[in-house]
Protein backbone atom coordinates (compact mmCIF):
# COMPACT_ATOMS: atom_id res chain seq x y z
CA UNK A 1 0.00 0.00 0.00
CA UNK A 2 1.35 3.76 -0.93
CA UNK A 3 1.61 5.17 2.12
CA UNK A 4 0.22 8.71 2.30
CA UNK A 5 -2.60 11.04 4.22
CA UNK A 6 -5.46 9.66 2.57
CA UNK A 7 -4.12 6.27 3.81
CA UNK A 8 -3.11 7.07 7.04
CA UNK A 9 -6.63 8.86 7.62
CA UNK A 10 -8.97 6.67 5.74
CA UNK A 11 -6.84 3.50 4.62
CA UNK A 12 -4.76 0.87 6.43
CA UNK A 13 -1.54 2.68 7.01
CA UNK A 14 -2.53 3.82 10.34
CA UNK A 15 -0.80 1.62 12.35
CA UNK A 16 2.44 1.11 10.24
CA UNK A 17 3.75 5.23 9.81
CA UNK A 18 3.78 8.13 10.71
CA UNK A 19 1.93 10.67 10.19
CA UNK A 20 3.15 12.83 7.30
CA UNK A 21 3.50 16.67 7.36
CA UNK A 22 1.08 18.50 5.80
CA UNK A 23 1.73 20.99 2.65
CA UNK A 24 -1.78 22.66 1.68
CA UNK A 25 -5.23 22.93 3.59
CA UNK A 26 -6.09 19.48 2.11
CA UNK A 27 -3.18 18.05 3.28
CA UNK A 28 -3.59 19.75 6.98
CA UNK A 29 -7.10 18.28 6.82
CA UNK A 30 -5.86 15.10 6.37
CA UNK A 31 -3.26 15.17 9.06
CA UNK A 32 -5.84 16.44 11.58
CA UNK A 33 -7.87 13.56 11.16
CA UNK A 34 -4.52 11.24 11.57
CA UNK A 35 -3.88 12.64 14.48
CA UNK A 36 -7.51 12.83 16.40
CA UNK A 37 -7.03 8.76 15.23
CA UNK A 38 -4.47 8.67 17.49
CA UNK A 39 -5.57 10.87 20.35
CA UNK A 40 -3.28 13.55 19.79
CA UNK A 41 -5.77 16.47 20.45
CA UNK A 42 -4.48 19.56 20.70
CA UNK A 43 -1.89 19.10 17.95
CA UNK A 44 -4.92 18.23 15.44
CA UNK A 45 -6.91 21.19 16.71
CA UNK A 46 -3.95 23.62 15.96
CA UNK A 47 -4.08 22.05 12.59
CA UNK A 48 -7.50 22.80 12.02
CA UNK A 49 -7.21 26.44 13.68
CA UNK A 50 -4.62 26.85 10.85
CA UNK A 51 -7.12 25.59 8.44
CA UNK A 52 -9.19 28.85 9.67
CA UNK A 53 -6.74 30.80 8.93
CA UNK A 54 -6.45 30.01 5.47
CA UNK A 55 -8.10 30.46 2.04
CA UNK A 56 -9.15 27.16 1.53
CA UNK A 57 -12.38 26.81 0.23
CA UNK A 58 -15.72 26.28 2.14
CA UNK A 59 -16.12 22.73 1.71
CA UNK A 60 -12.83 22.03 3.65
CA UNK A 61 -13.30 24.93 6.57
CA UNK A 62 -16.51 22.84 7.08
CA UNK A 63 -14.87 19.99 7.27
CA UNK A 64 -12.23 21.22 9.65
CA UNK A 65 -15.18 22.19 12.17
CA UNK A 66 -16.67 19.36 11.86
CA UNK A 67 -13.70 17.19 12.55
CA UNK A 68 -12.91 19.74 15.47
CA UNK A 69 -16.23 18.82 16.75
CA UNK A 70 -15.75 14.98 16.22
CA UNK A 71 -12.68 15.50 18.99
CA UNK A 72 -14.80 17.27 21.19
CA UNK A 73 -18.17 15.06 20.92
CA UNK A 74 -15.12 11.90 21.90
CA UNK A 75 -14.38 13.89 25.21
CA UNK A 76 -17.76 14.10 26.11
CA UNK A 77 -17.82 17.85 25.31
CA UNK A 78 -21.09 17.74 23.59
CA UNK A 79 -21.72 21.54 24.33
CA UNK A 80 -18.83 23.02 22.62
CA UNK A 81 -19.06 20.20 19.84
CA UNK A 82 -22.40 21.57 18.52
CA UNK A 83 -21.28 24.90 18.12
CA UNK A 84 -17.84 23.57 15.31
CA UNK A 85 -20.65 21.63 13.83
CA UNK A 86 -23.02 24.39 13.83
CA UNK A 87 -20.62 26.41 12.24
CA UNK A 88 -19.87 23.51 9.97
CA UNK A 89 -23.25 23.93 8.74
CA UNK A 90 -23.44 27.20 8.01
CA UNK A 91 -20.65 27.20 6.02
CA UNK A 92 -21.68 25.12 3.22
CA UNK A 93 -25.66 25.61 3.95
CA UNK A 94 -25.96 27.47 1.17
CA UNK A 95 -24.38 25.16 -1.65
CA UNK A 96 -25.03 23.34 -4.38
CA UNK A 97 -26.21 19.73 -3.10
CA UNK A 98 -25.27 18.30 -6.69
CA UNK A 99 -21.74 18.42 -5.69
CA UNK A 100 -20.90 15.79 -3.99
CA UNK A 101 -18.45 17.18 -1.69
CA UNK A 102 -20.59 19.74 -0.33
CA UNK A 103 -23.55 17.01 -0.14
CA UNK A 104 -20.63 15.30 1.78
CA UNK A 105 -19.79 18.05 3.95
CA UNK A 106 -23.38 19.21 4.63
CA UNK A 107 -23.45 15.42 5.95
CA UNK A 108 -20.80 15.08 8.09
CA UNK A 109 -22.16 17.97 10.23
CA UNK A 110 -25.85 17.46 10.33
CA UNK A 111 -24.82 13.98 11.48
CA UNK A 112 -22.57 15.73 14.02
CA UNK A 113 -24.97 17.63 14.89
CA UNK A 114 -27.43 14.61 15.54
CA UNK A 115 -24.64 13.35 17.52
CA UNK A 116 -24.13 16.53 19.46
CA UNK A 117 -28.15 16.19 20.16
CA UNK A 118 -27.58 12.18 21.45
CA UNK A 119 -24.83 13.13 24.22
CA UNK A 120 -27.38 16.14 25.22
CA UNK A 121 -30.19 13.90 25.87
CA UNK A 122 -32.28 15.36 22.45
CA UNK A 123 -33.42 12.89 21.07
CA UNK A 124 -36.17 14.41 19.11
CA UNK A 125 -33.58 16.31 17.20
CA UNK A 126 -31.34 14.16 16.65
CA UNK A 127 -33.75 12.17 14.54
CA UNK A 128 -35.13 14.68 12.89
CA UNK A 129 -31.12 15.80 11.84
CA UNK A 130 -30.76 12.64 10.43
CA UNK A 131 -33.98 12.46 8.46
CA UNK A 132 -32.01 15.10 6.65
CA UNK A 133 -28.97 13.27 6.57
CA UNK A 134 -30.88 10.37 4.85
CA UNK A 135 -32.89 12.59 2.48
CA UNK A 136 -29.34 13.89 0.95
CA UNK A 137 -27.81 10.56 1.10
CA UNK A 138 -30.70 9.23 -0.77
CA UNK A 139 -31.02 11.84 -3.39
CA UNK A 140 -27.90 11.08 -4.78
CA UNK A 141 -26.32 8.59 -7.05
CA UNK A 142 -25.06 5.28 -6.11
CA UNK A 143 -21.42 5.73 -4.58
CA UNK A 144 -19.18 2.88 -4.71
CA UNK A 145 -16.64 2.35 -2.01
CA UNK A 146 -13.42 3.44 -3.92
CA UNK A 147 -9.88 4.30 -2.83
CA UNK A 148 -9.51 6.63 0.36
CA UNK A 149 -10.36 9.29 -1.75
CA UNK A 150 -13.80 8.19 -2.83
CA UNK A 151 -14.59 6.81 0.58
CA UNK A 152 -14.50 10.56 2.00
CA UNK A 153 -17.15 11.22 -0.40
CA UNK A 154 -18.52 8.60 -0.33
CA UNK A 155 -19.81 5.57 1.69
CA UNK A 156 -18.30 6.71 5.08
CA UNK A 157 -20.86 8.68 4.84
CA UNK A 158 -23.92 6.28 4.63
CA UNK A 159 -21.43 4.67 7.89
CA UNK A 160 -21.97 7.68 10.29
CA UNK A 161 -25.19 7.91 9.59
CA UNK A 162 -25.83 3.91 10.55
CA UNK A 163 -23.48 4.58 13.42
CA UNK A 164 -25.45 7.38 14.64
CA UNK A 165 -28.95 5.62 14.01
CA UNK A 166 -27.72 3.17 16.30
CA UNK A 167 -26.53 5.10 18.70
CA UNK A 168 -30.18 6.50 18.79
CA UNK A 169 -31.89 3.41 18.97
CA UNK A 170 -29.83 2.29 22.30
CA UNK A 171 -30.71 5.41 23.85
CA UNK A 172 -34.28 5.15 23.32
CA UNK A 173 -34.25 1.44 24.05
CA UNK A 174 -34.54 0.22 20.97
CA UNK A 175 -32.34 -2.75 20.69
CA UNK A 176 -33.58 -4.61 17.77
CA UNK A 177 -33.37 -1.59 15.90
CA UNK A 178 -29.47 -0.40 17.08
CA UNK A 179 -28.72 -4.20 15.94
CA UNK A 180 -30.20 -3.82 12.71
CA UNK A 181 -28.36 -0.18 12.15
CA UNK A 182 -24.89 -2.02 13.80
CA UNK A 183 -25.16 -4.78 11.16
CA UNK A 184 -25.84 -2.37 8.12
CA UNK A 185 -22.56 -0.69 9.04
CA UNK A 186 -20.90 -3.68 8.96
CA UNK A 187 -21.39 -4.05 5.52
CA UNK A 188 -20.50 -1.10 4.43
CA UNK A 189 -17.46 -0.99 6.97
CA UNK A 190 -15.74 -4.22 5.60
CA UNK A 191 -16.49 -2.88 1.89
CA UNK A 192 -14.60 0.08 2.90
CA UNK A 193 -10.57 0.54 3.25
CA UNK A 194 -10.45 2.58 6.55
CA UNK A 195 -8.82 0.86 9.22
CA UNK A 196 -10.38 2.95 11.71
CA UNK A 197 -13.94 2.75 10.68
CA UNK A 198 -13.95 -0.97 10.55
CA UNK A 199 -13.02 -1.05 14.20
CA UNK A 200 -15.10 1.88 15.48
CA UNK A 201 -18.15 -0.47 13.74
CA UNK A 202 -16.98 -2.99 15.47
CA UNK A 203 -17.04 -1.10 18.41
CA UNK A 204 -20.96 -0.12 17.58
CA UNK A 205 -21.77 -3.57 17.58
CA UNK A 206 -20.04 -4.57 20.37
CA UNK A 207 -22.41 -1.35 22.07
CA UNK A 208 -25.28 -2.73 20.19
CA UNK A 209 -24.80 -5.92 21.30
CA UNK A 210 -24.82 -5.25 25.32
CA UNK A 211 -27.96 -3.21 25.01
CA UNK A 212 -30.30 -6.21 23.44
CA UNK A 213 -28.84 -8.32 26.57
CA UNK A 214 -26.24 -10.56 24.59
CA UNK A 215 -23.02 -9.62 27.08
CA UNK A 216 -20.90 -12.44 26.05
CA UNK A 217 -20.61 -11.47 22.37
CA UNK A 218 -20.64 -7.38 23.11
CA UNK A 219 -17.78 -9.05 25.53
CA UNK A 220 -15.88 -10.84 22.78
CA UNK A 221 -16.69 -7.98 20.64
CA UNK A 222 -15.19 -4.84 22.37
CA UNK A 223 -12.01 -7.29 23.47
CA UNK A 224 -11.41 -7.38 19.53
CA UNK A 225 -11.56 -3.42 19.37
CA UNK A 226 -9.48 -3.17 22.20
CA UNK A 227 -7.09 -5.69 20.73
CA UNK A 228 -7.27 -3.88 17.07
CA UNK A 229 -7.26 -0.21 18.77
CA UNK A 230 -4.07 -1.04 20.70
CA UNK A 231 -1.98 -2.33 17.48
CA UNK A 232 -3.54 0.26 15.24
CA UNK A 233 -2.58 2.98 17.74
CA UNK A 234 -6.09 4.38 17.95
CA UNK A 235 -5.98 5.34 21.54
CA UNK A 236 -9.45 6.82 21.54
CA UNK A 237 -11.29 3.61 20.50
CA UNK A 238 -8.97 1.55 22.47
CA UNK A 239 -10.20 3.94 25.89
CA UNK A 240 -14.06 3.34 24.52
CA UNK A 241 -13.55 -0.45 24.04
CA UNK A 242 -11.85 -0.52 27.69
CA UNK A 243 -14.83 1.27 29.04
CA UNK A 244 -17.22 -0.97 27.54
CA UNK A 245 -15.97 -3.31 28.73
CA UNK A 246 -15.75 -2.40 32.30
CA UNK A 247 -19.48 -1.50 31.94
CA UNK A 248 -20.80 -4.23 31.46
CA UNK A 249 -18.86 -6.58 33.93
CA UNK A 250 -15.99 -7.86 31.91
CA UNK A 251 -13.34 -7.26 35.09
CA UNK A 252 -9.72 -9.20 34.13
CA UNK A 253 -7.63 -7.87 31.12
CA UNK A 254 -4.65 -9.73 32.31
CA UNK A 255 -2.37 -10.93 35.46
CA UNK A 256 -2.87 -7.80 37.78
CA UNK A 257 -4.83 -5.54 35.44
CA UNK A 258 -8.05 -4.54 34.83
CA UNK A 259 -10.76 -3.31 32.76
CA UNK A 260 -11.60 -0.01 34.34
CA UNK A 261 -7.86 0.55 35.19
CA UNK A 262 -7.35 0.79 31.31
CA UNK A 263 -9.35 3.07 30.76
CA UNK A 264 -8.24 5.20 33.84
CA UNK A 265 -4.61 4.71 32.41
CA UNK A 266 -5.51 5.57 28.86
CA UNK A 267 -7.61 8.54 29.88
CA UNK A 268 -4.89 9.80 31.47
CA UNK A 269 -2.63 9.35 28.52
CA UNK A 270 -5.36 11.19 25.76
CA UNK A 271 -5.57 14.13 28.55
CA UNK A 272 -2.19 14.65 28.09
CA UNK A 273 -2.65 15.16 24.42
CA UNK A 274 -5.26 17.47 25.18
CA UNK A 275 -8.23 15.42 25.27
CA UNK A 276 -10.84 15.09 28.48
CA UNK A 277 -12.00 11.50 28.47
CA UNK A 278 -14.64 10.51 30.83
Amino acid sequence: MQITLPAIAFGGSASANAILPAHDPWTRWLRAVSLGGQGFYAVAATELRRMEDSNCGPVLRSLAASTRAAHLRQGGRHHRAAVHDGAALYIVGQGDLGDPEVAAARCDALTGLAADNLGRGMFGAADLLLGRVEQILGDRDTVPAGDEVAWIWGQRLDLRWRWVRAELAMYTSDPAAAVEHAAAAQVIAVAGPSLRHRIKTELIGAAAAAASGDVQEAGERAGRVADAAETARQLPLQWAAAKLLDGIGVRRVGAGDNWAARAERLGCVLAERGGAMR
